[in-house]
């Protein structure tokens, strides 16, 4: 077994732990020796899948569904325990926490599946390539390795043809965002 693998296998109890308790947490993700990470609260998991609902400024913007490969380390201490207790004096749990009952994390194929039949336009990053790679708009053919998606600009005019997006390429994905669900009303 690759330590990657053990890594993935010991975080699953963890990752199932902070879904039953609604932790707040950050995910720490490293590419091209650069750390970030990403603020919410973990929803669900498959053997390859995290989804996140993501924090903004205490508010839940959208959801983050990353492949398990790409995490370095999940964090819960005193600074996303304090982010937590604002959460829910303020309310947002009860206002805004949703687990979207229909993505499907068993596959690829079946994630963007799921995510094209509920007509979401996707954000679709490659971060782990020494140009990263950044895709917005709807997709359009799932296929057993990759998936298009007709990308747009940042002045929404849509390209003629569609990107092909390999999936050992993807570090992240992301719908229901306030940007793209407002964006995709005004594209050319």
């Amino acid at each position: 077994m690759k330590k990657k693998e053990k890594k993935i296998i010991k975080y699953e109890e963890i990752i199932q732990k902070h879904i039953g308790k609604k932790d707040f947490v950050k995910i720490i993700l490293n590419f091209q020796n650069t750390e970030s990470g990403i603020y919410g609260y973990i929803q669900l998991q498959s053997k390859k899948f995290i989804l996140l609902q993501a924090n903004n400024e205490f508010s839940l913007d959208g959801y983050v569904i990353m492949p398990k490969r790409t995490f370095e380390a999940i964090r819960c201490n005193k600074y996303d325990k304090t982010s937590n207790k604002i959460h829910r004096a303020e309310g947002t749990l009860e206002k805004q926490y949703k687990v979207p009952d229909f993505i499907s994390l068993d596959s690829w194929e079946q994630l963007f599946l799921s995510l094209k039949d509920a007509d979401f336009h996707v954000i679709i990053e490659c971060q782990d390539r020494e140009e990263a790679d950044f895709f917005i708009g709807p997709l359009q053919k799932i296929g057993k390795n990759n998936v298009s998606i007709l990308n747009y600009d940042p002045t929404g005019k849509l390209d003629k043809t569609p990107s092909k997006v390999s999936y050992r390429d993807i570090t992240r994905i992301t719908f229901g965002d306030q940007y793209s669900t407002v964006f995709r009303k005004y594209l050319k």
